[in-house]
């Protein structure tokens, strides 16, 4: 497989669960399947469209995240993944 296109993004604040972080904090990291399935059914319940290949903005609730918020980014031959806080990425070389 090859390396994930990561998706032009402008500085800026971007969502985490509750909290907003600035860019330069946040790190493109490969969702864990069970989380998969819960942004896509999500996004599938508030009538939501993932988009492949664009960045998207998802709106969640639900009982391990309560009223969050997500960046995802599902790129065609890649799995899902979504900005979270850089100390979640792991293997970094």
């Amino acid at each position: 497989m090859s390396a994930l296109p990561e998706p032009p993004l402008p500085e800026g604040d971007y969502p985490f669960i509750d909290q907003r972080y600035p860019l330069a904090e946040l790190a493109m990291i490969e969702v864990p399947q069970s989380l998969q399935r819960l942004l896509i059914e999500q996004a599938e319940k508030n009538g939501e469209e993932i988009v492949r290949d664009v960045p998207v903005e998802l709106r969640c609730i639900s009982e391990q995240f309560g009223d969050a918020a997500f960046l995802i980014y599902w790129p065609r031959g890649h799995r899902m993944h979504m900005l979270a806080p850089s100390n979640f990425r792991q293997g970094n070389a």
